[in-house]
């Protein structure tokens, strides 16, 4: 008999992802798609994008090292 293991709900990742996605988007990506302030010589917009891409790399890699490789 194996222990049993907490996986993550796949609904709030699901809903994680969804959000980042629509973070990228119209109507909320025009609010912050200017170019000043300019942080570490970046727009602001290009700041935020990249925010986005980090928090979504963040999650995947939480994703791939919680994952047991046991689909049965």
């Amino acid at each position: 008999m194996s222990p049993i293991r907490h996986r993550p709900a796949r609904g709030s990742w699901a809903l994680f992802f969804t959000v980042l996605f629509l973070a990228s988007m119209w109507p909320i990506y025009p609010a912050f798609s200017r170019i000043e302030p300019v942080l570490l010589g970046l727009p602001f917009s290009l700041v935020y994008l990249t925010a986005l891409g980090v928090l979504s790399f963040g999650g995947m890699l939480i994703l791939y090292l919680r994952d047991d490789g046991d689909d049965g």
